[in-house]
């Protein structure tokens, strides 16, 4: 209790300040002076200087702002990540990961700028500038999800208003009845939706409408080319029009008044080609046989009737017998082939058909003599001399 009364001596121990983890060595004179009572006079204190870290502590700071820029990465938040790792790279120049997540930031920053671009696009539906924007997104970001959405997007509005402009393509085709172009516009179309009602339906009509319209054209030009007894060209488009509609009543009808036509003609304009052929009973008969069956067609057009006349001229002109006068020596025995034996004689007449004739003449010790002569329709009558001259 006694020592109640006794004044306190206070000791100030004063510590050394650590630098670098050492007691720093401080003379006794400033010790003294910290201990000084500070003055009382108001002097303006100087702004206080940044920090000065130690080795350590600038490592620390940079690990802190290199996983800061991590972190703001990984959740986008690319501001945030520059600014990190601008400052790790300002503490500690030269640092591999600061300067790379530094341009990573800056690459995605940009690309989020154009994402929102993009969106801001689409959103107008100025679709034309929403890819663009993304497309260059994802040249900078290729994980860019909301630009491949766009894109995406995009794409398929694209195909839509394809799918929409081609079926009303297709439907504006049908009513101008251009079927081949309704055809061809529903056919795209069915490459993008193959299963939609409206293309089946539009494909439908499309070649119902193509079979019709071929049908009225082989139609017309069928009963165009009987009419100019172009016959050969009727019954190639009468035959079309039965292909595709064998009911047709005017095209069974009309095939076959040109076929018969046809096979007539064909007919008729060979025996006037060929009349020689005509010299033979068999074929000049049926030459006749076919002028009279030529006859019963009706209708017959100028042409027709014409080749009929023709026909029937020859076959009364090759039936109409010539007279040719034989002249002999009365030695030779005179064989007409396709009429006989007619003898010896001086001078002898025989009635023949217009054609090509061959006589023969024997007489015994002479060489026999051949000839042929021919007899022409509406020509003077030739004179022939048959004698055996030349002994043997």
């Amino acid at each position: 209790m006694a020592l109640l009364g006794v004044g306190l001596v206070v000791v100030i121990v004063v510590l050394p300040r650590l630098v670098d983890g050492r007691a720093e060595e401080r003379p006794a004179d400033s010790v003294a002076q910290s201990m000084a009572p500070a003055p009382k006079a108001t002097i303006p204190s100087a702004p206080p200087t940044p920090p000065v870290l130690t080795n350590s502590g600038v490592r620390r700071t940079v690990d802190e702002a290199l996983e800061e820029g991590r972190t703001a990465l990984v959740n986008r938040d690319f501001e945030t990540a520059i600014a990190a790792f601008r400052r790790a790279s300002t503490l500690e120049p030269g640092n591999t990961a600061a300067e790379t997540g530094l341009r990573r930031s800056e690459v995605l920053a940009e690309a989020q700028r154009l994402e929102t671009t993009a969106v801001a696009h689409e959103r107008l539906n100025e679709n034309e500038a929403a890819e663009g924007a993304a497309r260059r997104a994802l040249e900078l970001d290729p994980k860019s999800e909301i630009a491949r959405g766009v894109v995406y997007r995009v794409a398929l509005a694209a195909r839509k208003e394809t799918y929409r402009d081609l079926v009303t393509r297709g439907l504006r085709a049908l009513e101008d009845q251009q079927y081949q172009l309704a055809m061809d516009a529903f056919s795209a179309a069915s490459k993008q939706q193959p299963a939609a009602p409206e293309v089946a339906d539009g494909l439908k009509r499309a070649r119902a409408g193509m079979r019709q319209q071929t049908l009225t054209t082989h139609l017309a030009r069928a009963i165009e080319a009987e009419e100019a007894e172009n016959w050969p060209v009727a019954v190639h488009e009468y035959r079309s029009v039965l292909e595709l509609d064998p009911v047709i009543a005017i095209a069974r009808d009309g095939f076959a008044r040109s076929s018969q036509r046809l096979e007539l003609t064909r007919m008729m304009n060979y025996h006037l080609n060929n009349p020689d052929r005509l010299a033979t009973i068999e074929v000049l008969e049926e030459a006749a046989d076919l002028t009279a069956e030529a006859r019963t067609v009706t209708p017959r057009g100028p042409r027709f009737s014409e080749l009929i006349a023709r026909l029937d001229r020859l076959v009364t002109l090759l039936s109409t017998p010539v007279p040719v006068v034989l002249e002999s020596d009365g030695l030779t025995e005179v064989v007409l082939f396709r009429v006989g034996e007619l003898g010896t004689f001086d001078l002898h007449t025989v009635e023949l058909r217009p054609g090509t004739y061959t006589v023969v003449g024997r007489r015994a010790g002479f060489r026999d003599v051949r000839l042929r002569f021919k007899v022409g329709p509406g020509q003077p009558p030739p004179t022939v001399s048959v004698r055996c001259t030349e002994a043997i």
